[in-house]
């Protein structure tokens, strides 16, 4: 598609937006991180040390709560390490190559002064007002906006960099002001959001850095009001309102099984055995419903399991995706917990498992002893169907 703002554009069907570049020669000029200098020796030693001493004051920390158990633990995890280090993808090389190219072909777009954008557009839907708007305004003020964004990436470095242990973990260097971060991060795209339900749109800024964690950077900035935001992607939804316009919600309708399960929960029997009189089957269930019985199991809600099984839940009504009985699951929470022998267990979770014990305390213990109950009462139940 060609428009009349944004230019030539591809629908990405992936993620739902349309992919293009604009003249924005202030952000291409920061587009792509510099290629790596290889580590000399000096450098790659200091690193391993710092390293190794964060993480052996996170053991340190661990075996003062758990004890020495969590030594085996962790020479589980590197053995594991190990075996997957061993275990290269034959497929590395051609996927490596193909990087190769994409970075070469963004290396030649931001030369030239050309940004990568994305507008997004729910249903292959065309560029909306408010993201035109947006757009323009960035057109119009590429340097104050600029500014914004970098001020945030500061922020964001002075916040990664207060925390000492990623700091270590990481290896992240000091800087003393933002010019410092130079070569140090890039803005590699700008994504326009599409606001059905609020009526605007914002500039959405991703970062990569040297100081990042593996939950990304980005970099939200408001035209409304002209101020920006960093984040991750999990916080971006705490900036962004809903993609999805307002819509009239559906009314709620009990049915009969609905009520009769509201009734045995919350222990209201006369409710409870008026319904059934009148018709209503803790067991009538749709075919991609779970049973009440199976899903007090799973939660080991002992008393919710007496009730419902009181009131006639079946005891052997699986559930839709694994079709576990409510019995056999709870045989299986009790093997997964180390309470019973299983031949699934590996010496990794024999290790998890016991810091789960010695961290729960009595609260373990307790696990157990709600499990052998609800088994012993879905036993019993069992025999009698």
């Amino acid at each position: 598609m060609t428009h009349e703002l944004f230019g030539e554009l591809r629908f990405k069907e992936a993620d739902e937006s349309w992919a293009g570049s604009a003249a924005l020669p202030r952000f291409a000029a920061v587009g792509m991180m510099p290629e790596r200098a290889p580590l000399t020796e000096e450098d790659a030693a200091r690193m391993a040390v710092d390293m190794n001493a964060a993480l052996e004051n996170i053991k340190a920390q661990m075996r003062e709560r758990f004890g020495d158990k969590i030594d085996k633990a962790f020479a589980e995890v590197d053995r594991a390490a190990e075996e997957d280090a061993d275990e290269r993808d034959p497929k590395d090389a051609e996927r490596e190559r193909r990087r190769a190219a994409r970075r070469e072909k963004n290396a030649a777009l931001l030369a030239k002064g050309r940004f990568p954008v994305r507008i997004a557009g729910p249903g292959g839907s065309e560029p909306s007002p408010a993201q035109e708007t947006a757009f323009r305004f960035l057109l119009a003020n590429e340097t104050v906006v600029y500014d914004a964004v970098l001020a945030e990436v500061w922020e964001s470095f002075q916040s990664s960099f207060g925390q000492e242990h990623w700091r270590q973990i990481a290896g992240v260097k000091p800087a003393a002001t933002a010019a410092d971060l130079t070569g140090r991060f890039a803005i590699t795209r700008l994504d326009v959001t599409r606001e059905a339900r609020g009526g605007f749109a914002h500039l959405t800024f991703l970062i990569e850095s040297d100081w990042q964690d593996e939950h990304g950077l980005l970099i939200v900035y408001s035209p409304d009001a002209q101020t920006a935001s960093w984040t991750s992607w999990e916080g971006l939804y705490d900036l962004l309102e809903s993609d999805e316009p307002d819509e009239e919600p559906e009314e709620y309708i009990p049915t009969p099984h609905d009520l009769l399960l509201e009734a045995i929960l919350t222990g209201d029997e006369p409710k409870a055995r008026e319904l059934i009189a009148a018709g209503a089957d803790i067991n009538a269930l749709g075919p991609d419903e779970y049973p009440p019985l199976w899903i007090s199991v799973d939660q080991m809600e002992v008393e919710e399991v007496r009730r419902l099984l009181a009131f006639g839940a079946n005891a052997s009504l699986p559930n839709p995706d694994e079709r576990t009985t409510p019995l056999r699951h709870a045989k299986k929470l009790y093997r997964d917990m180390g309470f019973a022998p299983s031949k699934n267990r590996d010496d990794l979770m024999d290790s998890v498992l016991s810091i789960m014990r010695e961290a729960a305390g009595e609260k373990f213990n307790d696990i157990k002893i709600q499990l052998e109950q609800i088994i012993q009462m879905l036993e019993d139940a069992t025999k009698k169907e």
